[in-house]
């Protein structure tokens, strides 16, 4: 019977291992099982570390926070057109600006149905016991639920 000489790469990687040289482990520390060579933090790590840690310290003492929605903004007039931006953005979400009923009533005439007093308390407190958060507590400020308003008004 003939043998195989034929060497196939299994073989090959085999006889590499067993040829790896014999290395000094003098030098390494063993640090959970874990041999460690010279393990410095380069120089330039260092000082990145240093300049980070003093730009957040700086940051920290000095930065301020920004309301977007009131603090940002810009002075604004109350009008109708303003209300009916402030409209799409705080209320369209429940209410509908005809008398179709969606998670709050429909706007449709909502001054006659309200009056001038209610509607101004309603912007101002919200229904808490239907669920109508008060439009304060939503970021708006006095203009924006002036604003608010007059385009109410104008809902028939």
């Amino acid at each position: 019977m003939a043998t195989d000489d034929r060497q196939t790469p299994h073989d090959h990687e085999q006889k590499d291992r067993e040829h790896i040289e014999p290395h000094d482990d003098a030098g390494y520390e063993t640090v959970s099982g874990i041999k460690m060579g010279h393990a410095k933090v380069p120089k330039f790590l260092k000082a990145t570390y240093i300049i980070l840690a003093m730009w957040a310290v700086y940051y920290g003492l000095t930065a301020t926070p920004v309301n977007d929605r009131t603090d940002a903004s810009t002075p604004m007039e109350p009008t109708a057109e303003a209300g009916a931006e402030i409209f799409s953005t705080s209320c369209a979400g429940c209410h509908a600006v005809t008398a179709q009923k969606l998670v709050g009533p429909g706007l449709a005439g909502v001054k006659e149905r309200l009056g001038d007093t209610e509607l101004t308390n309603v912007l101002h407190k919200g229904r808490p016991e239907r669920g109508m958060p008060a439009p304060p507590s939503l970021g708006l400020n006095e203009a924006q639920i002036q604003a608010l308003k007059l385009y109410m008004e104008t809902l028939k």
